[in-house]
């Protein structure tokens, strides 16, 4: 859709498509152009726009809101965005930090990420962590740039003083950034209700990239029109479903 406004809810703007006013102007009369128009998730965002929404001034401040971009919302805060050929990666460590923040509040001592699985349409690689140094097993060589940029971002560790949970500022992390419907974080906040028979540790799987999927999914029922020009690749994760799933000890 477009307008001359932001819109406030965050269901309307999933993804934002920067365009020229040109290509904007050939939406209303050229073939192919109403079905983006219309489309309910998708917010085109003209590069060239004077709104004075902080979000908006924060995409042009970024340098994001360029010309022929394509932007994804983070499934964890509506108001913050990221190029879509960035997305799979940022999202997935944002999601990795909530977590910790959760176990941090929970009462965890430490958190540590004991293995790194990457896979997308065509191949799958695990790499194995000890001692906080990446394993170089021959499941362990790092040979796409994907998971090694991910791993030399991702903080393998994070100690913490430990102590009592505090449950309700957990619960309202959740909330807050929409990872209640995670069964292992949920799961590991209804464990720590529990102050009679106090959680020691927990081995998990953690899928980082599955809300963020969800949004980019969005770009797969898009027909873009031929007069549209778009990034190249912006659509590369989409095409092949880039996943990143993380093992994790938990320990109180």
């Amino acid at each position: 859709m477009i307008d001359s406004t932001w819109p406030n809810e965050p269901h309307r703007r999933k993804t934002v498509l920067v365009l020229n006013q040109p290509e904007i102007d050939a939406l209303e009369y050229r073939d192919g152009g109403a079905e983006l128009l219309l489309n309910e998730e998708v917010y085109i965002l003209p590069s060239s726009s004077k709104q004075s929404n902080s979000v908006v001034q924060g995409l042009f401040d970024s340098g994001l809101a360029r010309s022929g971009a394509v932007l994804i919302q983070s499934p964890f805060d509506k108001d913050v965005y990221e190029d879509s050929k960035q997305a799979v990666e940022r999202f997935a460590l944002d999601k990795h930090l909530h977590f910790s923040t959760l176990c941090g509040l929970l009462g965890a001592s430490k958190v540590t990420v004991e293995q790194i699985e990457h896979k997308n349409a065509e191949d799958k690689r695990t790499v194995s962590v000890e001692g906080n140094v990446l394993g170089r097993g021959v499941e362990g060589k790092i040979e796409n740039d994907e998971l090694t940029s991910f791993s030399n971002q991702l903080n393998l560790t994070d100690e913490f003083k430990g102590g009592s949970p505090n449950v309700l500022a957990a619960e309202e992390l959740l909330k807050r950034t929409g990872l209640l419907g995670d069964a292992n974080m949920r799961s590991l906040l209804e464990m720590c209700k529990n102050s009679n028979n106090q959680l020691i540790s927990r081995n998990l799987r953690l899928n980082m990239t599955s809300e963020v999927q969800r949004n980019l999914n969005i770009l797969t029922r898009l027909d873009i029109p031929s007069f549209v020009s778009l990034e190249v690749d912006y659509d590369r994760h989409v095409r092949e479903q880039t996943e990143f799933t993380l093992t994790i000890k938990v320990e109180f």
